[in-house]
């Protein structure tokens, strides 16, 4: 069961996040646990409700449940305050599921299940927009953004051209 107080409660708490001590740094670890429990319990039930809707309710939907899986794959590094910044999106994320969720607009028929599972959690080159298949080597960075200091992404790490290339440092797309 959804309890959207108590998520409420712990992205507010995760927006506030500043570690500047050890006991802060166990805090901070707390919630960024809490918070992934919540994304977890969400992430079915936007899935569902974003098969329900359509045009850009659909959209949204699958754009925040793409996001969602790519943060939940990462565990936001080892530093406090790389954590603090991975609660902060965790935060951000709860946010916009529990939106989702409450709010999803005109709802119908489910359409195509199947079809949003499969996009929400596959993984796409960022250099040739080729789908990264199982098995396939790859490698998870961080690229430039205008909005934010980057948004996480793969590469292919073997057999793309655009993504060596990108790894020879010859593009400026990703960062350090």
């Amino acid at each position: 069961m959804i309890d959207a107080a108590a998520i409420r409660q712990a992205y507010n708490a995760g927006f506030q996040v500043w570690v500047d001590s050890e006991e802060e740094q166990e805090n901070v670890q707390g919630l960024r646990d809490r918070l992934k429990q919540h994304v977890t319990l969400l992430l079915p039930e936007v899935e569902d409700v974003t098969a329900r809707t359509r045009g850009e309710w659909r959209r949204m939907g699958i754009h925040v449940l793409i996001r969602a899986h790519h943060i939940m794959n990462d565990n936001g590094g080892t530093s406090p305050q790389a954590q603090a910044a991975y609660v902060q999106d965790l935060a951000a994320l709860s946010r916009s599921l529990l939106a989702l969720y409450e709010h999803a607009g005109p709802l119908g028929v489910p359409v195509s299940v199947d079809e949003i599972a499969a996009a929400v959690r596959r993984r796409v080159c960022a250099s040739c927009s080729h789908e990264i298949r199982e098995g396939e080597p790859h490698t998870q960075g961080v690229f430039a953004s205008d909005s934010s200091g980057g948004v996480y992404g793969w590469l292919h790490s073997q057999g793309c051209p655009t993504a060596e290339s990108l790894e020879a440092g010859t593009a400026s797309t990703p960062h350090p």
